[in-house]
């Protein structure tokens, strides 16, 4: 028995769907990551439940649904602004693919249970009463941190090639040790994460990234084989000795773009060219690869060496990623043991420094530069560029002060 949460819109909304369920005369729990995230007392994202009732049942007791995989007796519920995953218990029948089932038999709460992943997944929960329903043993894991695959590891990772992975992640957001026979079974399998389509791994890594033990997550990886295939590119040694180590050095919480730092840190060796790459195989979105090559790139800038002048340090200083290249070279530097005062004086000029101090409205223009009989060309680009490092130096602060460095890059007549 938990208590129930107070107050959560998105509960109350998964609440009225088991209980209109259970008016219709069928049974229904909440089920599998929501109901360990309220033993935990975390407050779940999203809310899936699990039922007696058929797909075509479900379909005609809701307005509004969405049929994502009726043939495996899967509908979405759409109520009061929220969307459930609603399931018919059922037991799977083959996996063929390594990914979904070939066929699936529908059946009761008890064997439902069983074809899930992980025993801390494995529970229900009656929304009404707070009843914890447990057939694997999941609540007594929760309290030891142990992550242990239902029933037959091998077979459970033989079903789905992306579970081996999934162990690593919960275990990278919990903090908990992967129990043995689940630990060796993913050893045992770590090749056929190659089978796994790249968007997924990717998904797996961005949520792996934003959990609080990313280094623990390298390690693990390291050590069941799954880094090897992931990342072919980068040695496991240095990933399990300095990568491992840089990421336990990252903010254990932060912005929604913490998991781009993790990942710029993991694929730091490579360089910002060759982490794009590896990037673009993994099927990431061209935006993403753009904001970890700059974070890289920035990084890099900021340890080349102290800036010359003031200009060239607000260049480096008003970039967007700037807390993120830090942020990243603190930790890789850290774990190397390697000196900061690069990196604390860029902290120091990122945190003194404000808006105004790093962006100008512009004193002249690309037509001004042409009136003071500069050819058109890349010369009017370099003069416009001297003009605002003029700016950023505090040495120009009106139009005619700009324009007599304008004409010293114009063409005698």
């Amino acid at each position: 028995m938990i208590s129930l949460p107070v107050g959560d819109a998105n509960f109350d909304g998964a609440r009225e769907v088991v209980s209109i369920l259970r008016r219709a005369g069928h049974e229904a729990w909440i089920v599998g990551g929501a109901v360990r995230d309220m033993i935990s007392g975390a407050i779940p994202p999203d809310y899936d439940i699990a039922t007696s009732a058929l797909p075509e049942q479900i379909i005609k007791l809701f307005k509004k649904t969405v049929l994502v995989g009726v043939q495996f007796g899967v509908i979405r519920v759409r109520l009061k602004g929220f969307e459930y995953e609603v399931a018919t218990f059922r037991t799977d029948v083959g996996y063929s693919d390594g990914r979904r089932p070939d066929a699936v038999r529908f059946t009761n709460l008890f064997e439902d249970v069983q074809r899930r992943d992980f025993s801390i997944n494995g529970l229900a929960l009656d929304p009404e009463t707070g009843e914890i329903i447990d057939h694997v043993g999941g609540q007594q894991d929760l309290k030891a941190g142990v992550i242990r695959a239902i029933g037959d590891p091998n077979q459970r990772f033989s079903e789905d090639h992306l579970r081996p992975l999934r162990a690593v992640r919960f275990a990278t957001k919990t903090g908990f040790q992967i129990e043995k026979s689940t630990l060796e079974a993913i050893k045992k399998h770590a090749q056929s994460i190659s089978t796994v389509s790249n968007e997924r791994i990717a998904e797996e890594l961005c949520k792996m990234c934003l959990a609080p033990n990313v280094g623990l997550g390298i390690r693990l990886l390291v050590e069941t084989g799954l880094f090897s295939q992931i990342f072919p590119e980068l040695s496991p040694e240095l990933a399990a000795n300095v990568l491992a180590k840089a990421l336990d050095n990252l903010p254990k919480s932060g912005d929604e773009n913490r998991w781009i730092v993790a990942l710029a840190v993991i694929l730091w060796p490579l360089g910002p060219n060759q982490a794009a790459e590896v990037l673009k195989r993994l099927r990431y979105s061209n935006k993403v690869i753009d904001e970890i090559r700059a974070t890289m790139e920035l990084g890099t800038a900021i340890d080349a060496a102290f800036p010359k002048d003031d200009a060239a340090a607000k260049k480096i200083v008003r970039q967007s990623q700037i807390s993120q290249a830090l942020d990243a070279l603190t930790a890789i530097k850290t774990a190397q043991g390697l000196s900061l005062d690069t990196v604390d004086y860029f902290s120091t000029l990122a945190s003194s420094w404000t808006k105004s101090d790093l962006f100008f409205e512009r004193l002249v223009t690309g037509q001004d530069a042409l009136n003071q009989g500069i050819p058109p060309g890349p010369k009017v680009a370099t003069a416009l560029a001297a003009v605002e490092d003029a700016q950023l130096n505090g040495q120009v602060t009106t139009k005619e002060q700009a324009l007599e460095i304008l004409k010293r890059f114009a063409t005698p007549k």
